[in-house]
């Protein structure tokens, strides 16, 4: 063999076993890597808690004893002893009524408060004419201060006498002044729909006034013995909620299972569940958004 066809022949293999290492460089390249997805979360254990319903509503605080005085006869005021947040006493004459008529004198006629308390209102000024059915002012026990609020119809069955509330004033944010009911209207006002509640003061405070407007947040139903998850953590997909709970599929890693759940009731940020989780199960509270029945999972701290 000649020297010439060795080289031929050394050139064609080398090329040969270059091409089939390119070839095969491709086809690993080409060749599909079998990567599990792993969805990083946040978990917490189910547990079991007592939660406290509420329903926010207005107030106006008024005085308990609000009595109107009227005079014992017809005539012109001429005279008005008491303004606005002057103390009196039963008994005490607080403004004077002519009954004179032309061509008749009469001797004046004194109206005096009924009760002991404080003027909360001037209904009637020096020189009008009033009659047995005018009132004169108004006297309230300033002493003893009520809080009155109007429920919505769909609360009224939640309602009854002592329950517990928070209330809170604009003069005061954040400072809660306890209060509970001593008094339910026993009709419905047909036509605001709601029923007036009284509300008392568990302590007695100079800086709450009559005629104050209050924000009420009154305690109601109790629901205890129930699983309670963070809200955020019920997901809802065609009109089911679920929760993911963590679990090990047959490999022994840990994966997201979907479960159905039956929601009772939602307190601010709690959802009080009724059926489908146990106590202790482990439920994502962060990343189930983007998961899937049987996702592998990574849990990590929040």
């Amino acid at each position: 063999m000649s020297k010439k066809l060795l080289l031929i022949l050394s050139i064609l293999s080398v090329g040969i076993i270059l091409t089939t290492v390119s070839c095969k460089k491709k086809e690993e390249a080409a060749a599909p890597v079998n990567r599990e997805r792993v969805y990083a979360v946040v978990t917490q254990p189910a547990s079991v808690a007592t939660l406290q319903d509420s329903i926010e509503i207005n107030g106006e605080v008024d005085v308990k004893t609000n009595i109107a005085i009227y005079p014992e006869i017809g005539g012109k005021l001429v005279s008005l002893k008491v303004e606005v947040g002057d103390r009196v006493q039963k008994g005490q004459v607080i403004a004077t009524v002519d009954p004179s008529r032309p061509g008749y004198n009469y001797v004046m006629n004194p109206v005096k408060s009924t009760i002991s308390g404080v003027v909360t209102q001037v209904v009637s000024r020096v020189g009008t004419t009033v009659t047995t059915g005018t009132s004169i002012v108004t006297v309230g026990d300033i002493d003893n201060l009520v809080i009155h609020a109007n429920i919505p119809e769909r609360n009224v069955g939640e309602l009854k006498k002592n329950l517990s509330a928070d209330v809170f004033f604009p003069a005061y944010p954040d400072t809660p002044f306890k209060a509970h009911i001593t008094w339910l209207s026993p009709v419905v006002d047909p036509a605001s729909r709601s029923k007036q509640i009284e509300l008392t003061l568990d302590k007695k405070d100079s800086r709450i006034n009559t005629g104050m407007f209050p924000k009420v947040k009154l305690y109601t139903t109790i629901y205890e013995g129930y699983i309670v998850v963070p809200d955020d953590a019920v997901v809802t997909r065609a009109g089911q909620d679920y929760v993911f709970v963590i679990m090990q599929n047959a490999e022994g890693k840990e994966v997201a299972r979907r479960v159905p759940v039956k929601k009772l009731i939602t307190i601010e940020n709690d959802t009080i569940i009724s059926e489908g989780l146990s106590k202790g199960d482990m439920i994502v509270v962060d990343g189930m958004d983007v998961l899937v029945d049987g996702a592998r999972v990574n849990r990590v701290e929040k």
